[in-house]
């Protein structure tokens, strides 16, 4: 009886010391697990900013005229380190190519990676177009006549307005798209102009 006692004991004990290491080396690949899936997520340091947000239907309308048509509205989607977000609306014209169309989009920084993102695919759609330059108008800004954008690249944020006939927006000026942007922006652009 004595041996089965001395055995039973002797087992647990062992069995206790394989299960605390079973359970420390659980412990350690679920900790480095975490830390993987940590590091690998983007972080959202800065909120992005939703364009229906700055472009709302009662916006819409000083712009459009009492009856509009929402076309676009989608929140901000998050792709790596920056989100994008989309809003646009339309006139009830019958006459389909003759439809005036307000819409922005806005490419937000989520963390400091995002910002810098921005700023070097804002430099390099500016580079990769006919465009002019606008002053004035957040950190940089330029107008591309053959999208008829206003691309405006302000703080964390890179933001595309476009405002005119929809199908055909080359026909879009700087002056209309500078219209929506003071409807848009939180700030006033009375000095926006070219350089």
């Amino acid at each position: 009886m004595n041996n089965l006692i001395k055995t039973t004991k002797t087992y647990i004990t062992t069995h206790k010391r394989d299960s605390i290491i079973s359970l420390v080396l659980i412990l350690i690949i679920a900790g480095l697990v975490a830390l993987f899936i940590y590091n690998n997520l983007s972080r959202i340091v800065y909120q992005p900013t939703d364009a229906c947000d700055m472009l709302t239907p009662a916006k819409a309308q000083d712009l459009l005229g009492e009856k509009v048509i929402s076309l676009d509205t989608k929140g901000a989607v998050i792709s790596g380190d920056v989100a994008t977000s989309k809003c646009s609306y339309t006139d009830e014209n019958p006459n389909k190519d003759n439809m005036v169309v307000a819409a922005i989009a806005v490419r937000s920084g989520i963390n400091d990676k995002g910002v810098q993102q921005n700023k070097a695919d804002f430099a390099t759609s500016r580079a990769n177009g006919t465009v002019e330059d606008v002053k004035n108008l957040g950190d940089s800004a330029y107008f591309n006549p053959v999208r008829g954008q206003l691309n405006i690249l302000d703080d964390k944020r890179w933001i595309i307005i476009s405002y005119g006939i929809g199908a055909a927006p080359e026909a879009n000026t700087l002056d209309k798209a500078i219209e929506l942007a003071n409807v848009v922006l939180d700030y006033p652009l009375f000095q926006v102009g070219r350089f």
